[in-house]
C-alpha cells in the first residue's frame, strides 16, 4: 500500500509542477499580449526573459557552471527572471479587469520598464557567464598540453630516471627479503677427489685399496679445503752477504770428536 501511495505522491507532484509552470507561463503571456497587443512574435519572445529564463538559469547553475562567479551569475540569473515572472503575473491579475484593487498609472508603466531591464540583465548575465565558460575550456586546453609535452619529455628522459630509481628498487626488495649486508662476488675454490688429497698427504696405499673397493661409483667423496690467505711477499732485493758470512759457508763442518777427556 505504500509503495502504491509512493507512487501516486510521485505522479501528483509531477503533474502539479507542470500546472504551476503551466499558469506562469500563461499570465506571463497575458500580460505581454498587453505589452504588444498586435504581435505575437514579441510575446513569444518575452516569454523567454521571464518564464523560460528562469529554468534555463536553474539549469545552467546545476550543470554548466564551473566556478564562483559562474555559479553567482547563474542564481542572480535565476532570481531575476523569477521575480520577473512574478511580476509579469501580478500586472496581468490587476488588469485584467478585477474590480475590487484599484489599478495605479505606474503599474502599466513599470510593465514597459519591467521588460527593458529584465532585456539589459539576461544580456549581461549570459554574456559574462560565456566568458567565463571560454576561459574554463582555455584552461582546460592549457592543461591538456602540458600533460602531453610532460609525457614526452619523460619518454626522453625514461630510461635516465629508470637507472636513477634502480638500485633504491634493488635495496627494497633485498630488504624485504631478509639479506642485510653486501653480497660478496668470490671467486669458487678447486674441489679435489678424496683419493687424489689422501694420496697427496700420503694415506696408506691398502686403505686407498679398501676405499676404492667399496665406495659406490659416480659418488666421489669430496673434501672441501679452507683456503688460508697467504701474504703476498714484498720484492725486496736479496740481502748481499759479506765476506765473514761467505767464508763461514764455505767452511765445512767440524767432524763429531768422540772418548773420554
Amino acid at each position: 500500500m505504500k509503495k502504491v501511495v509512493a507512487s501516486a505522491a510521485g505522479i501528483l507532484f509531477a503533474v502539479f509542477g507542470i500546472a504551476i509552470l503551466g499558469l506562469l507561463i500563461s499570465l506571463t503571456f497575458s500580460a505581454l499580449g498587453k505589452l504588444f497587443p498586435d504581435n505575437f512574435t514579441n510575446q513569444l519572445w518575452g516569454l523567454v526573459l521571464f518564464d523560460i529564463a528562469a529554468m534555463i538559469w536553474a539549469l545552467a547553475f546545476v550543470f554548466k557552471s564551473e566556478s564562483t562567479m559562474q555559479y553567482a551569475l547563474a542564481a542572480i540569473g535565476f532570481i531575476a527572471a523569477f521575480v520577473g515572472t512574478l511580476g509579469m503575473v501580478a500586472v496581468e491579475v490587476m488588469l485584467s479587469g478585477q474590480t475590487y484593487v484599484e489599478v495605479q498609472d505606474w503599474v502599466g508603466q513599470w510593465l514597459v520598464y519591467g521588460f527593458v531591464i529584465m532585456t539589459a540583465i539576461h544580456s549581461a548575465l549570459l554574456y559574462a557567464h560565456h566568458e567565463k565558460i571560454n576561459v574554463g575550456i582555455a584552461r582546460g586546453e592549457i592543461t591538456t598540453e602540458a600533460i602531453k609535452q610532460a609525457t614526452q619529455s619523460l619518454e626522453v628522459h625514461k630510461a635516465a630516471l629508470a637507472s636513477s630509481i634502480q638500485q633504491e628498487i634493488v635495496n627494497q626488495v633485498r630488504r624485504d627479503l631478509g639479506l642485510h649486508g653486501q653480497i660478496l662476488d668470490l671467486p669458487a675454490l678447486p674441489v679435489e677427489d678424496s683419493q687424489e688429497t689422501e694420496t697427496k698427504q700420503g694415506a696408506p696405499s691398502w686403505l686407498l685399496n679398501f676405499r676404492r673397493k667399496f665406495s659406490p661409483k659416480n659418488e666421489p667423496v669430496k673434501i672441501y679445503e679452507q683456503s688460508i690467505p697467504v701474504p703476498i711477499a714484498q720484492n725486496k732485493p736479496a740481502p748481499v752477504p759479506t765476506a765473514a758470512e761467505e767464508g763461514q759457508q764455505a767452511q765445512p763442518p767440524t767432524p763429531f770428536q768422540g772418548g773420554n777427556e
